[in-house]
């Protein structure tokens, strides 16, 4: 998850999701990419951006999708959030506040796990 200063909310909201493709290495040399600057030495890992699809009226449920477009993001800037279980097609019980899904090419969050992303910025 990474955290979006205001004037970039959009209908994602004040935080954006990634779909990570690769462990993380650090840069040899300098690289501008997607209209970033990355310098050499900073850790960096290659991924996704998701897109929010549509929000479930049952329960606030927000469904992403994964951006095509491979990008490069900056280890420093992510968040993890602790606890936080990726499950296999229904969610199985949990806490709600720590339920996310994959199914069928799409990521689920709960609504209330979407708030913990949000409170934990």
């Amino acid at each position: 998850a990474f955290r979006v200063e205001s004037d970039g909310h959009t209908i994602e909201g004040s935080v954006w999701l990634a779909l990570l493709d690769s462990k993380s290495f650090a840069l040899e040399q300098d690289k501008h990419h997607a209209g970033q600057h990355f310098e050499r030495g900073w850790s960096v890992v290659r991924g996704h951006w998701f897109s929010l699809a549509r929000t479930e009226r049952a329960g606030g449920t927000r469904v992403y999708k994964a951006l095509e477009e491979q990008t490069l993001f900056n280890v420093q800037s992510m968040m993890k959030i602790k606890d936080l279980k990726f499950l296999q097609g229904v969610p199985k019980r949990t806490r709600l506040s720590t339920a996310a899904w994959y199914k069928n090419n799409e990521f689920s969050l709960h609504r209330e796990t979407y708030q913990l992303l949000v409170d934990s910025l």
